[in-house]
């Protein structure tokens, strides 16, 4: 009999993937270049992708695939907002928003067809890349590099907000690696580094998410504690904590101290997010049905290109979607839980329920900062969580 050559496996696509993912809104422009088409480094990314997919997939054909209907709620958001852009107030700008949700899809669709060849391998890559980017981002800003003026953390042209996503990604990521290796302490050592990371972001609305995602995780597996099992990791953690507090928390402790305690607390500073948050609940009282449509928010408030969305992913879907939108939302995100949940928790991959807990993470981030753009992450990690190869039958031989 003559021997089955290897199934092709997903490679450098995946790696190209991340990239495109990870760049977001990068343009020449900051460089001090201006060529036209290509300003926005989307374009060549996708290029590039694209056909780095065809040329890795050709061969394989297609495959079947469980959770599919997941894709579709999302789409149909996606094309909902799309639509909008008819019933926009006069003025309104939509194209880069629609070249937002044009890229968003493109993502969308990439990754589906990535799961459906090999969601296992494709997610444990993804998670790695996130490991990876969290250490070069950490790195970046320890060294002094992308500060604000006021002392936040961030890097490599990233806000504090994007710096912190990516600190707790690395966060649960670390957790994966030492999961994966059979517990091996040493990939626990970098949670207290991006945690002081998280921490000198100043991003309050991370922190929330981090604690929702936390709280999600222990109510879901409901762990029963284990001293002996985990008192070693613990003290790891705690020792490499308190030496990391000790030797650069006073570099930040008078940050944290105006910022967290007395801005706060003490002020009930909350960066206007609750002036966007009372805005966009007055234009969907004023419009309930189809909202101000695509970019809607920014043309009706006129706040100034400081505050161009609202900070919070179901409010502005209500303010420029109106209840269709927040409809169309809520069966997006259903039919990611019911496509993840249909398979038993015994047969469900640690792929599978990082990827989930990581977009839980982005989701409750999301209601705190970003755009429709920024939620890209949350949409494809929950598509890797629940999307999956289909079991190839058995042929009676």
């Amino acid at each position: 009999m003559t021997p089955r050559a290897p199934e092709a496996r997903p490679g450098l696509v995946v790696l190209i993937a991340f990239v495109v993912t990870l760049s977001g809104r990068f343009t020449l422009e900051r460089v001090g270049l201006d060529v036209p088409i290509v300003n926005d480094v989307r374009v060549p990314l996708f290029l590039v992708l694209i056909l780095s997919l065809v040329l890795e997939a050709y061969h394989v054909g297609s495959r079947p695939v469980e959770g599919g209907q997941a894709l579709l709620g999302i789409l149909a958001l996606i094309g909902y907002q799309a639509l909008s852009v008819l019933w926009v107030p006069p003025g309104a700008v939509t194209g880069p928003m629609l070249g937002d949700l044009l890229a968003i899809t493109g993502l969308l669709v990439v990754y589906f067809n990535l799961a459906a060849w090999d969601r296992d391998r494709v997610t444990a890559t993804t998670l790695k890349l996130f490991h990876a980017t969290a250490w070069i981002y950490f790195l970046a800003a320890a060294s002094g590099r992308g500060h604000q003026a006021n002392g936040r953390w961030a890097a490599l042209g990233g806000g504090p907000n994007v710096f912190i996503r990516i600190m707790i990604l690395g966060m649960i990521t670390s957790l994966y690696l030492y999961l994966r290796s059979g517990e091996k302490v040493i990939w626990l050592a970098p949670i207290p580094a991006f945690l002081f990371g998280a921490i000198a972001s100043g991003s309050r609305g991370g922190i929330v998410a981090l604690a929702v995602t936390i709280t999600v995780a222990l109510l879901a597996i409901r762990p029963r504690i284990d001293v002996e099992r985990i008192a070693k990791p613990l003290a790891l953690v705690v020792v490499l904590g308190t030496i990391l507090a000790i030797t650069a928390g006073p570099s930040i402790a008078g940050y944290v101290q105006s910022r967290f305690v007395e801005a706060t607390l003490g002020q009930g500073y909350a960066s206007s997010r609750d002036v966007l948050f009372q805005m966009a609940l007055g234009i969907f009282l004023q419009r309930p049905i189809l909202g101000t449509g695509l970019n809607g928010f920014y043309t009706v408030t006129n706040l100034g290109f400081g505050e161009r969305y609202v900070h919070n992913l179901p409010l502005s879907i209500a303010a420029e979607g109106g209840a269709v939108g927040l409809a169309l939302l809520v069966v997006a995100w259903i039919g990611l839980w019911r496509a993840y949940v249909a398979v038993p928790p015994a047969e469900r991959s640690l792929e599978a329920r990082i990827a989930a807990y990581c977009g839980i993470f982005i989701g409750a981030a999301s209601l705190f900062s970003g755009d429709y753009y920024d939620a890209r992450l949350m949409w494809i990690l929950l598509l890797l969580a629940a999307v999956r190869p289909a079991p190839v039958p058995v042929l009676a031989r």
